[in-house]
């Protein structure tokens, strides 16, 4: 087995046989093996069957479906089934259902509907895991635990209020220092008094578009949910350590999701699971953002627990992938590092909410389906790639810095654009970098710098001394700097820095911000080279940048009164360089970007934006994926002509013939 306790590469998703007669359980996983199956996550909503009534168990039908896996030599994933609650549960414990961000206090239903902080729902789901554990921590086919599932939503109860005073006691220690830090003085808001201070909700200091009047006590307030769900998930996680030290234990994220801070949860996670479910209309450097986010949290391979092998149901339009999408979005994740590719769902499911969800077996259940097809040849193809690929992990020399308070802060903020989203600006940088063939690093503010030419912090809009200084330490030293607009803008209790922006990374940058603009998508400006050349359009944030030892590299045009103002700048920080983007540039002027930037950072920029070129490698083996992303024939030159196919669909020379949503696996001894 390797490091990710497995001794194969993981093909299979989520199989729910107890919505099913036990007779067709058989049936169901022979057709499954015809498809190369191999793993089936179980067990995720069944709580209200194995404990029917408050101490009450009954594992009689799992221990049935775990017989079948066995028997059948399909590996479990076994979820400790503690992300819905039963009724009785609700019923006897009121307040363990969550309060939503109305006041409302909710009632036994959907899902993710716990309180965190409730005593009584801690207490029972502590007990299921470990009846759960206890009695299934030596099963033969075990090969990982799943914790819940998809943890998010916050809760606004009397319990998370009094455990929000708690955290907050052991922050600032008292009053008065909680109050500077929120400057609470605004609109009356000084506290006398802990009891005072009530989760911030549409019912206390939020408004009606979600935003906060104090930004500080906001951001507290995500910070302490998202510490109190990873609390419950540690606990269930501990349990399990308790009595099996063997299997690892995991809980699927969901990408780039805003509720909760990843790089935070994730040295508590052995191995780093997520669920992907890209829009219809998702780029493919979109999807490649959030693979490399979540290999980021841990810097190493990661499980795609979920995605769907064909519709998704819950967007506006189902649409259907095209032939060919779903292997092709599969080979993606695995060239950005998995090294599982399973599905939700395997059987599709007669009623509830995912009944129309895509699935393996589709309700006519036939193996004859387009679907079912193409899942069956991606399961040949996969049962074929080398066991030492799981080792490999992806190598760069950009690193882009994702930061969840950041995130948190940046959209808090009325103004200055009302509709901003942090992760489309994250995205923009992304897409500037992988429109140009270049492997990128996802990585938090506290990551070691010093091994990347080139280090990207877009929208880094809440700082701390420690990283200004360790990345000023890392231009001084050589390195090359980008950020943008709304950086260095606010402290850690989301503070405006006062002197002019970009607040500490001023002396970094060589240059000063006094005012900004924000233009709408009909009000572009021209963005101009100090030659008069364009080199693209801006709108967006618009900063009016002031050089002061920075050199400027484009400026705005007459289309508006600020035309002397610095759009672009370069400033010699030691032995490196520190760039500032202040406009949300277009795809040209972001090309036009990185060319400058390249002139110091010497990176080996390329030109196919519809075919991802991506290594995985180890020390001695090195893993090729060149993925054609388009609907359309790409023709390209073979990077590594002298490498031996793993997979392709035709002849492989020193010209690829790539066929719509094609995929070549090359590989090489080191």
């Amino acid at each position: 087995m390797n490091s990710f306790g497995q001794s194969t590469f993981l093909f299979g998703g989520d199989y729910n046989p107890e919505q099913w007669p036990e007779d067709t359980w058989q049936e169901d996983i022979d057709k499954l093996k015809q498809a190369n199956i191999n793993v089936a996550t179980i067990n995720v909503f069944s709580w209200a069957l194995l404990e029917p009534r408050e101490n009450n168990f009954n594992f009689e039908q799992l221990d049935r479906i775990i017989a079948l896996l066995v028997r059948n030599r399909i590996k479990i994933v076994l979820a400790t089934s503690t992300a819905a609650m039963p009724a009785w549960l609700v019923q006897n414990y009121p307040s363990a259902a969550h309060v939503d961000v109305h006041g409302i206090q909710q009632k036994q239903g959907k899902r993710h509907n716990a309180c965190p902080n409730n005593p009584d729902f801690k207490r029972l789901a502590k007990q299921l895991v470990t009846k759960l554990v206890q009695r299934y921590k030596d099963c033969p086919e075990l090969t990982y635990w799943h914790v819940s599932n998809e943890y998010e939503g916050y809760c606004y109860c009397e319990n998370c209020a009094a455990a929000f005073r708690e955290w907050l006691k052991v922050k600032y220690e008292n009053l008065p220092k909680l109050n500077r830090a929120w400057d609470s003085n605004v609109w009356s808001h000084t506290y006398h008094a802990w009891s005072e201070i009530e989760p911030p909700m549409l019912t206390t200091d939020l408004f009606d578009n979600g935003k906060p009047v104090l930004n500080g006590a906001a951001l507290d307030y995500q910070r302490f949910q998202s510490d109190s769900l990873l609390a419950n998930y540690r606990m269930e996680r501990d349990v399990i350590k308790r009595f099996d030290q063997v299997h690892p234990v995991t809980t699927n994220l969901t990408g780039s999701q805003k509720a909760l801070d990843y790089f935070k949860w994730a040295p508590e996670l052995d191995v780093i699971s997520w669920d992907s479910y890209p829009m219809p209309e998702d780029t493919a450097s979109e999807n490649a953002l959030e693979h490399d986010l979540m290999r980021g949290l841990k810097d190493q391979p990661f499980l795609l627990m979920e995605q769907t092998p064909n519709q998704q149901n819950w967007y506006p339009y189902n649409a259907l992938k095209k032939p060919g999408e779903m292997r092709m979005l599969s080979y993606q994740a695995i060239a950005h590092g998995a090294n599982s590719i399973e599905f939700f769902q395997l059987k599709q499911s007669r009623s509830g909410p995912e009944k129309f969800h895509g699935s393996v077996l589709s309700h006519s259940n036939s193996v004859n389906t387009r679907t079912f097809k193409e899942v069956q040849r991606l399961g040949q193809e996969i049962k074929k790639l080398p066991i030492s690929l799981q080792a490999a992990n992806v190598q760069a020399k950009v690193a882009l810095i994702f930061d969840w308070e950041s995130y948190w802060g940046s959209e808090n903020a009325i103004g200055p654009l009302a509709d901003f989203s942090y992760v489309k600006e994250v995205q923009r940088f992304y897409q500037m970098l992988y429109g140009h063939n270049l492997t990128v690093d996802i990585v938090p503010k506290t990551a070691d710098f010093s091994k990347y030419q080139l280090v990207v912090a877009p929208v880094l809009y809440l700082l701390n001394d420690q990283f200004v200084a360790n990345i000023q330490k890392y231009v001084k030293e050589g390195g090359n700097f980008l950020t943008t607009y709304l950086s260095g803008m606010t402290d850690q209790t989301d503070n405006v820095y006062l002197g002019g922006y970009p607040g500490p990374l001023r002396h970094l940058l060589g240059l000063h911000v006094d005012e900004r603009d924000a233009r709408s998508p009909r009000q572009s400006v021209r963005i101009l080279t100090p030659d008069q050349t364009q080199i693209g359009t801006a709108t967006g944030i618009c900063d009016l940048v002031i050089p002061d030892t920075a050199a400027t590299l484009a400026h705005y045009s007459s289309d508006v009164f600020y035309e002397d103002f610095a759009t672009l700048t370069r400033n010699h920080f030691g032995q490196g360089y520190a760039y500032y983007c202040g406009a949300g540039l277009d795809q040209a002027g972001l090309s036009y970007l990185l060319q400058q930037i390249n002139t110091t950072a010497g990176l080996p920029l390329g030109a196919m934006p519809a075919v991802e070129i991506t290594t995985r490698a180890t020390e001695h083996e090195r893993f090729t994926f060149i993925i054609n992303t388009s609907d359309q024939p790409q023709f390209i030159t073979n990077p590594v002509p002298t490498a031996t196919p793993l997979v392709a669909n035709g002849p492989v020379t020193t010209k690829l013939d790539l066929k719509p949503y094609d995929v070549v696996i090359l590989h090489q001894m080191i």
